[in-house]
């Protein structure tokens, strides 16, 4: 696990800041968690999951944005809202999507586990996310890869959407196809090509890894 948080380290270079936890709240981290603060790898529009990890066999499906739990307040938000139907071996580590899936870990069986914050309402689908984790906290881990996926929404009609994704470095996948290309370059090029087009088509930005937002910021 620590050569891919280092890898990861590396690969999120500036963007990235280290963890923001208090020393109380930190404790409250199995040890064997506890490593990944050491790494700075923390901040929101940064890391993802690919879909099959959450679902078998789900290749065709965009990554997952996904962010380690960073603040106090954060973990006070999940005590307040959540805890009273969530047993006290599950801790939240996590978040996709800007918080409307949450990524806890099971402290004494080492698993991973996503819900919907919606779930909270269907404790019969609650308890079955409950009771089985997607993989355990090193496969979870080495799964994580920097996030390449953009998604940008229709502001008047928010069933219309762009969404492109880097896969494998030199391919850009869009609902409608994967185009190859010959270098990293040329495909981040046309990668902020789409995105430009579909800003000018008058979109915004749903959700974008923090190098995409800041460009766009200029």
């Amino acid at each position: 696990m620590d050569n891919k948080l280092f890898e990861l380290e590396k690969q999120l270079e500036d963007y990235s800041g280290y963890c923001q936890l208090d020393i109380e709240s930190g404790l409250l981290f199995p040890e064997n968690f506890r490593q990944i603060y050491k790494y700075k790898i923390f901040g929101d529009n940064l890391l993802s999951i690919p879909a099959n990890l959450i679902i078998d066999g789900d290749d065709d499906e965009f990554e997952k944005p996904f962010s380690f739990l960073n603040t106090s307040e954060e973990l006070d938000v999940f005590e307040k809202e959540f805890r009273s139907e969530i047993s006290d071996h599950f801790i939240q580590i996590g978040h996709l999507y800007n918080c409307t899936e949450l990524v806890l870990l099971n402290k004494i069986k080492n698993t991973v586990h996503v819900f919907h914050v919606s779930d909270i309402a269907d404790k019969d689908w609650l308890n079955y996310k409950l009771e089985n984790g997607i993989c355990n906290l090193d496969e979870f881990v080495n799964s994580i890869r920097p996030q390449t996926v953009c998604c940008l929404i229709n502001p008047k009609d928010y069933s219309e959407w762009d969404i492109f994704e880097i896969r494998n470095e030199t391919e850009l996948k869009t609902e409608r196809e994967l185009m190859e290309f010959n270098d990293k370059k040329t495909v981040n090029e046309e990668y902020i090509e789409q995105v430009k087009k579909s800003l000018e088509k008058g979109f915004d930005i749903n959700y974008a890894p923090q190098s995409v937002l800041l460009n766009f910021k200029k």
